[in-house]
């Protein structure tokens, strides 16, 4: 049908330049048969097009060629064709324009399409209000053949309010949606229902950055120190040097929330700390962990920032399998075992797109932040805008974008200056451990995130009144500004932020 309209629209407009040129007595006849063949090609297209653009496109287009035919009949008998000629050719570009508009938001549409959020296999997360009890919405869960039970049995009403009224419900996928707005309806009883999303990771295998440094030139002893040249361009030698000379307040405990830490790995049995997630069968915990607060100055592996071990006490809470997924419901039992035990520091390598944070995650974050905990989260290694991925996108955390090697943007990293506080730091082939006696290197905001976490570790150490806002302001005042810190803020600076949190404990 295309072509037939294509070949009404060009035998219209010969027509017509031979009205023009010829027309005569047949002139009427010639503008008759002139407006029919139109008619039809935008019939034809209107009738047989996908969509109303596709049918705006290909009229433009054959409009456009239908013009130039009349132009090369008027050029042809020596009349003056640019009467067709110059609107042909913009007939033709927007044809191209509308084209190419349709194209781009088709993949955009796709995309977003594509990247719709997985969830557990029949489990949704239900919040009722403070007032309310899981009775009152028996007869629903009845008639669907749902059970549910308490998503967070540690915490009370006294402790949240919010967490304290999630239950996690289990139903057969098939009547999940409809179980879902039956439960929404309720507005007496029930405050939210969102599926139990998945939460997942996408780290980076990567080769370690050959380094010039030689390890003598280093404090520490640490063998694979001249390896790691994140430490190195962050002035970690000078932060070993300062905190060669003063004792912390207290230790500060950084909290891995992740696939669980390796606790017994020869670089961090010494700095490990007693908790639920002290296994490691995935790796990417572990990693992670070392990052943050390895064993430093120990004749073994590699240096965090933890000089002597004095510092830093590491402890994992395992939030994603050893397949390295997870859910809603695990990450947020992960942070709520890490503020319960008292961590000074949380650090989430983790998280997916979800341009709006599920609630459930947002109570969890919040009672994380009530307790004292700063908490922190990768920005997510999809190159665009962290604002579209959660855990990042939560009110009151800080979140961590990755440079690489020049100290620039990692062509993976998510932007995270549309955030309040972004900050950078290195995140491309990181060494660091891996379960057993490993070392590997790996890239990912990932590996920035649990680098400036060990970092304020050391900052809480030194001052335990320091809160995020404090943390956020010394890393940002301190930091370095590089040529994209308008798109990730400015990169970490070890030893200016130690000295700006002396200054103000």
């Amino acid at each position: 049908m295309s072509m037939l309209s294509l070949s009404a629209f060009a035998g219209a407009f010969f027509l017509l330049a031979h009205s023009a040129v010829r027309g005569g007595r047949r002139r009427r006849a010639l503008l008759f048969a002139f407006l029919g063949l139109v008619t039809f090609g935008l019939a034809g297209h209107i009738i047989g097009a996908v969509s109303f653009w596709s049918a705006l496109t290909l009229i433009a287009r054959d409009l456009g060629i239908g013009l130039m035919v009349g132009a090369g009949y008027m050029a042809w008998n020596k009349n003056k064709h640019v009467v067709f000629l110059f609107p042909g050719i913009l007939a033709l570009g927007l044809s191209g324009a509308l084209y190419l508009t349709g194209v781009t938001v088709s993949k955009v549409a796709d995309s977003l399409k594509n990247r719709t959020q997985a969830h557990a296999e029949g489990q949704c997360l239900l919040e009722l209000g403070p007032d309310d009890d899981i009775s009152e919405i028996s007869a629903i869960l009845k008639k669907h053949g749902a059970r549910a039970e308490k998503a967070f049995p540690s915490i009370s009403l006294s402790e949240d309010e919010n967490l304290a009224q999630y239950f996690l419900v289990f139903a057969k996928e098939a009547v999940l949606e409809e179980l879902m707005k039956e439960l929404r309806a309720d507005s007496e009883n029930v405050d939210q229902v969102d599926f139990n999303y998945q939460v997942n990771l996408d780290p980076l295998e990567s080769k370690a950055v050959p380094s010039d440094a030689d390890s003598q030139s280093f404090l520490t002893n640490d063998p694979m120190v001249k390896d790691q040249w994140g430490f190195d361009k962050t002035n970690g030698d000078d932060l070993h040097k300062a905190l060669k000379k003063i004792k912390p307040k207290r230790k500060a405990i950084v909290a891995i929330v992740d696939t669980g830490v390796d606790g017994k790995h020869e670089d961090l049995k010494d700095v490990f700390g007693k908790s639920s997630g002290d296994r490691d069968g995935n790796g990417h915990g572990t990693h992670c962990a070392g990052i943050a607060g390895s064993a430093t100055n120990n004749k073994t592996g590699v240096a965090s920032y933890n000089f002597n071990n004095k510092f830093i006490t590491i402890r994992g809470y395992k939030a994603l399998s050893d397949s390295g997924s997870g859910t809603i419901e695990s990450v947020c039992q992960a942070i709520i075992d890490a503020a319960d035990g008292g961590a000074d520091v949380i650090s989430m390598s983790l998280g997916g797109y979800s341009p709006t944070p599920p609630k459930a995650e947002v109570d969890a974050v919040n009672y994380a932040i009530k307790k004292g905990c700063i908490v922190l989260c990768a920005a997510g290694n999809s190159n665009e805008d962290a604002k579209l991925h959660a855990p990042a996108n939560i009110p009151g955390v800080i979140v961590v974008s990755a440079l690489n090697e020049g100290m620039n943007k990692a062509n993976f990293s998510n932007t995270n200056t549309s955030l309040k506080m972004p900050i950078a730091a290195p995140g491309v082939s990181i060494l660091s451990l891996k379960p057993g006696k490993g070392y590997v290197s790996l890239s990912g905001t990932s590996m920035a995130t649990p680098m400036v976490a060990g970092l304020v570790g050391v900052m809480r150490s030194m001052n335990p009144k320091l809160d995020t806002k404090g943390a956020y302001e010394i890393l940002h005042n301190t930091g370095v500004q590089i040529s994209d810190s308008d798109r990730v803020g400015h990169a970490i600076n070890a030893v200016t932020a130690l000295e700006a949190t002396m200054q103000g404990r």
